[in-house]
């Protein structure tokens, strides 16, 4: 065990074998949470006997239970299994990392630890998982509140089924007084007798998928006709099997019709196999049949139906509730003097009962249109964005096609969006999306359709604009809409949108169609860049593209926006720029270095058709040139699949000039095809900044 007092109210119990990498991540945290420490997985447990964290940081790789073998450990425990687990691993490998998610892991932090990062993963984690449990808290009052108004529906419908059938006039309620004495009598709990009320109110909840014909049929039924009557309580089971607060529930409804001998229906069930509730309900529903007038036969006398229960004993009901029931008879029970609602041959009591029919009728019409309407309207909605979902805004295009009209659709991607997540959370990645919805919002015309296609895409279609320059218009102010929008967010400086076009009825007249070709003018400018826009041309690999020069302005603002930070490197989807951006920071930190930047980029001339494979060849060869051209102390990467980056420290912009010029001479000497061509732009990115 180590040092550390167990706290009960710890925020975060750090576990892992090496005593280092605890006093690394206690000094990291200890300012902002109280932190415990375990030195293996089964100490870990002990800790947790006596403490329950916020949090839990899990060492993967550990001698005896190992990280993998704890968590299992851990889930087991109800209580524990709720808190949320970060993996820590020496191994950057991504295989690794899905494992550690598919075991359940909120995330996972790499050694050795950054502490922006560590920070930054645990803090939004512990946020996400507070407010996931404030959700579920939430959820189940909500359940809870919706199962009651369903509760008052379903009960709306037993009225209205009883009202089918003028002789059956107030059977449900009769038959659950009649149920609720017996079970008085058999000495249960307040709380089951008023759960058999509620299950035998709703027994013949089935009777719904009933016509009334058959059931007001005034003659004896034909065979398939009473094949349709014993169908009822599958109707009814299925009606209530999702219903939690009435316990058992569904079982008064599917088995009141089943007899102790086996003869009865739907399944045949026999003796004790036949569930309590369900004998109870069976005997009351019969009970109320005998005492009640039927359009083939008046009530029967007291003596006549305690005849019938004895003579049915053992065969139709169960004996002992039999023998029950016939004392509580002999002893002057009658459902009638009980508190029911309805007295028999009480005209006031039939008058008031005839009244809660119609009320409840016309209750259930009004909750049924209600509930319609909301689960119409939430079905169509995205509830992250509150813009329409997939299936909504493709069936709204797929009528917008239908009616032969003109538009253009827009497919918009979230550059980084994996990046935002990693480093600042999932919270901070729905206010990314969020954020990009409210941008569309702002710029969707009329008659203009929105959604959110999943994860961090968007469509757009743009209702009758099929000219160029507007729909590009269109897209600059969603993109610089979104620049301007993420500003204040901490999460900005990863993030922008890329979007891919094609028009209607130029590149197609059906949602399929535009959707392939944009989604083909999207990849091709997130290869090339990103944060722009491009057409689908003609099927051409190469689309028209709305760049505007703005990649270098991305590069710089991304760099100078980090240089304030003082611990940690800026997170980047190129994992070169991390090591890149480690070694600027500290030349310029130190010297106050001018550093240049320089972005050259690879097309075919006249905008061409050209194969993949020339642009590869094509950047191996300007990859050579720079490394031929640059000094040792200079650093070079590939930004894109046909753009390559070049810092240049301690040069001025005219010495940066020369540069360029020399590795673009050197790549026309090594790649000899005429259809490339290599443009460069040059920034100064960072001058004497001081800290």
């Amino acid at each position: 065990m180590n040092d550390n007092t167990v706290n009960v109210n710890a925020d975060i119990l750090i576990v892992d074998d090496d005593r280092l990498n605890i006093a690394v991540a206690q000094k990291i945290l200890e300012k902002n949470y109280k932190v415990i420490s375990a030195r293996s997985g089964e100490e870990a447990l002990e800790v947790l006997k006596k403490c329950v964290p916020k949090l839990i940081l899990l060492d993967l790789h550990m001698p005896g239970m190992n990280g993998k073998d704890t968590m299992r450990e851990i889930q087991k425990n109800s209580v524990w299994r709720k808190i949320p687990i970060i993996f820590l691993t020496g191994d950057s490998n991504p295989e690794t990392e899905n494992e550690c998610l598919l075991l359940g892991a909120a995330d996972f932090i790499v050694k050795p630890f950054v502490p922006m990062v560590m920070q930054s993963r645990i803090s939004r984690t512990i946020e996400l998982y507070e407010l996931r449990e404030d959700l579920e808290t939430r959820l189940e009052e909500k359940t809870q509140l919706v199962e009651k108004v369903s509760l008052n529906s379903i009960m709306a419908i037993a009225n209205t089924i009883d009202a089918k059938d003028a002789y059956t006039s107030g059977h449900s309620i009769r038959v659950a007084v009649c149920a609720e004495a017996i079970a008085e009598r058999l000495g249960w709990s307040e709380e089951e007798i008023q759960n058999i009320h509620y299950i035998a109110l709703l027994h013949d909840i089935g009777k719904i998928g009933v016509p009334d014909s058959i059931l007001n049929k005034p003659t004896r039924l034909s065979k398939e006709e009473f094949d349709i009557i014993k169908k009822h309580p599958i109707i009814g089971n299925d009606i209530l099997k999702d219903i939690r607060m009435i316990k058992n529930v569904a079982e008064g409804a599917l088995y009141h019709h089943e007899r102790y001998d086996g003869k009865g229906y739907p399944y045949g069930l026999k003796g004790e196999d036949i569930p309590i509730c369900a004998r109870i309900i069976g005997i009351a529903d019969s009970y109320d049949a005998m005492t009640s007038n039927r359009i083939y036969r008046g009530k029967l006398s007291s003596e006549k139906v305690i005849e019938e229960f004895e003579n049915n004993r053992g065969t139709q009901f169960d004996p002992e509730l039999t023998d029950l029931f016939v004392a509580m008879l002999r002893e002057g029970f009658c459902v009638h003097r009980t508190g029911a609602r309805v007295g028999d041959g009480d005209a006031a009591s039939e008058e008031r009962e005839a009244e809660m029919v119609k009320e409840s009728s016309k209750l259930l019409n009004k909750i049924i249109a209600e509930y319609t309407a909301g689960v119409k309207n939430e079905a169509s909605i995205d509830a992250l964005t509150g813009l329409s979902n997939r299936s909504c805004g493709e069936a709204g295009i797929d009528m917008f096609l239908h009616n032969q009209r003109a538009g253009a659709l827009l497919m918009l991607d979230m550059d980084n969006f994996k990046a935002v997540n990693d480093t600042y959370g999932h919270i901070a990645g729905d206010n990314a999306i969020k954020a990009m919805a409210e941008v569309l919002k702002n710029n969707a015309g009329e008659g203009d359709i929105v959604f959110r296609l999943g994860g961090d895409e968007f469509v757009v279609l743009l209702a009758n604009i099929t000219e160029k320059e507007k729909i590009q218009e269109k897209c600059q102010g969603i993109i610089d809409g979104f620049t301007e929008k993420k500003k204040s967010m901490n999460w900005g400086r990863l993030v922008t949108v890329s979007i891919g076009v094609a028009v209607t009825p130029l590149d197609g007249r059906n949602y399929k169609t535009l959707y392939h070709k944009a989604d083909k003018a999207l990849y091709y400018i997130k290869k090339n860049g990103k944060n722009a826009y491009a057409f689908y041309d003609n099927g051409e690999d190469i689309a028209d593209t709305g760049r505007t020069g703005k990649d270098l302005e991305h590069i710089r603002c991304i760099i100078e926006g980090s240089m304030d930070k003082t611990d940690g490197i800026f997170q980047v989807e190129y994992e070169e720029l991390q090591t890149l951006y480690s070694y600027i920071s500290r030349c310029v930190k130190r010297d106050g270095e001018k550093v240049q930047t320089i972005l050259f980029t690879i097309s075919a001339m006249n905008n061409g058709r050209t194969d993949n494979e020339v642009f590869e060849n094509a950047m191996a060869a300007l990859e050579v040139a720079a490394a031929s051209s640059l000094r040792m102390v200079d650093i070079g990467s590939r930004y894109s699949s046909v753009q390559y980056f070049i810092i240049l420290i301690g040069t001025d912009i005219d010495n940066g000039r020369m540069v360029a010029e020399r590795v673009m001479k050197q790549f026309y000497k090594i790649h000899a095809n005429s259809n490339i061509v290599v443009s460069y732009d040059i920034q100064t990115m960072i001058s004497g900044i001081k800290h």
